[in-house]
């Protein structure tokens, strides 16, 4: 029923579903701050399903079903999501690329705060948040090059080209990789300052290479290795670590780390 009311809401405003607005090549047009927070999280929700409920982004979103229907409605008009009744909300290649055009400064933002300004793995989200929706494309750019071009932020995530495309990379999480494997850390699926603050005071940072030695059964902790020191760490942790294969290793796309478990994905989340 909410999917059909907010789909028959955006035929009545539009007169049509989908209605491309705004600039048309040249220079992007400028979105609202709210605007660009839906934008990331519905592509940060669709990057492994092509589709997402109005009910899942709400969720994500903290705020109510009526407020995010109103906005669906609204992003649809200008040709940046795509929503009929009984289907998911999907991006338009005009609102993936604005939303990759945000997560862009926003990743050098973290980069330029973590390398240059001295802050800490665990404060760098907030401040970005804010500064992202205010820097210009020129200043991003020029991030860029101050920066040396970085392929990924201090988490790992990857941070967009200009065009707003992304290098693929087969990743998995820490918690799904066989005992006796040694991998990599890439990147931390999480925003909680407490969780960063936590991975970055046992070192579990992007770029460490570490082995599994045991995982108790249930979901319990995991112990890895890294030289002589042993870390144990819970479970749930471990499933934000995502890592990659160390080389002349490899990941089984069939078949996840080994040739057993979840398949890898191919990961640009967060």
């Amino acid at each position: 029923m909410l999917n059909q009311t907010v789909s028959v809401m955006t035929r009545k405003r539009s007169g049509m579903t989908g209605r491309s607005s705004g600039a048309v090549g040249g220079k992007p047009e400028k979105l609202s701050e709210s605007s660009e927070m839906y934008l990331q999280v519905i592509w940060r929700l669709t990057e492994r399903e092509r589709e997402v409920s109005v009910s899942d982004i709400a969720k994500a979103m903290g705020h109510s079903l009526s407020t995010v229907s109103e906005k669906i409605v609204r992003l649809t008009e200008g040709g940046l999501l795509r929503h009929e009744w009984r289907e998911g909300v999907s991006m338009t290649p005009k609102g993936r690329q604005a939303a990759c055009r945000t997560i862009r400064k926003r990743r050098l933002l973290e980069t330029f705060l973590f390398k240059m300004a001295g802050y800490g793995i665990h404060e760098l989200h907030e401040e970005a948040c804010r500064l992202e929706h205010v820097i210009s494309e020129r200043l991003s750019d020029a991030l860029d090059r101050l920066l040396g071009y970085p392929m990924h932020d201090p988490h790992g995530h990857p941070i967009p080209a200009r065009d707003g495309s992304f290098r693929p990379e087969l990743l998995e999480p820490l918690s799904e990789v066989d005992e006796g494997r040694t991998v990599r850390i890439a990147q931390l699926r999480s925003a909680d300052p407490e969780v960063l603050e936590y991975t970055a005071r046992l070192g579990l940072l992007p770029g460490r290479s570490c082995t599994v030695m045991q995982k108790a059964p249930f979901q319990g902790p995991l112990t890895i290795a890294d030289g002589s020191e042993r870390i144990a760490i819970a479970f749930e942790i471990a499933s934000i670590i995502d890592v990659q294969a160390e080389p002349g290793e490899r990941f089984d796309e069939a078949g996840g780390a080994n040739g057993s478990g979840p398949p890898a994905r191919q990961s640009a989340a967060q």
